[in-house]
């Protein structure tokens, strides 16, 4: 019996330990997040998987609301939609990945608020942008993945490399004024 006590008091003050470092990864101190695995993950590391999921739920959401609404709608009336409710998503996501739960959801929620829409304005510039100077293009033919005799087919290359620069940049736009607005 003297070994299992001991056994379970190094155990309790191992996990003890990990919690109070994990802690230090996390902008608060007492995060409430999905599960307390959670807490052992580095603060970046959750931050990814909430942006991955994120992501992967706006492309799913928005290629079956292209399919779904009439043609009526634009692409960009369709993106703007999704998006929007995605703010919402991401920050559910967020706070039980990311930072913990907050006392006050609604608060919370509408002190995020500006990021997504600062966030979406900057992905829908950028995008525009990068497609005007024919990015995908160019960055195709620098990385050999199309020749010099595709000129012309400009509007023929996919979106791959445009959208994983959008990404990339809100991403780290995302990443920067979230821990600002969340530290505390």
């Amino acid at each position: 019996m003297s070994s299992n006590t001991s056994s379970e008091a190094t155990t309790t003050a191992t996990a003890s330990n990990s919690n109070n470092n994990s802690n230090n990864n996390s902008p608060k101190s007492s995060a409430r997040l999905f599960h307390p695995l959670l807490e052992q993950v580095p603060l970046p590391i959750r931050f990814v998987l909430s942006g991955v999921t994120g992501n992967a739920i706006f492309l799913i959401l928005y290629n079956l609301a292209v399919l779904q609404l009439p043609s009526s709608y634009d692409a960009g009336t369709i993106f703007a939609g999704v998006q929007l409710a995605c703010i919402v998503l991401n920050h559910f996501l967020n706070v039980g990945l990311v930072f913990g739960w907050p006392d006050d959801y609604l608060q919370s929620l509408l002190s995020n608020l500006p990021v997504g829409l600062t966030s979406l304005a900057l992905g829908a510039k950028l995008a525009s942008t990068l497609e005007r100077r024919q990015f995908e293009y160019h960055a195709q033919l620098t990385l050999g993945w199309i020749t010099s005799t595709d000129q012309g087919k400009e509007e023929e290359v996919g979106g791959f490399l445009s959208s994983v620069t959008v990404m990339a940049v809100t991403g780290i736009y995302n990443y920067v004024m979230l821990n600002l607005i969340n530290s505390n």
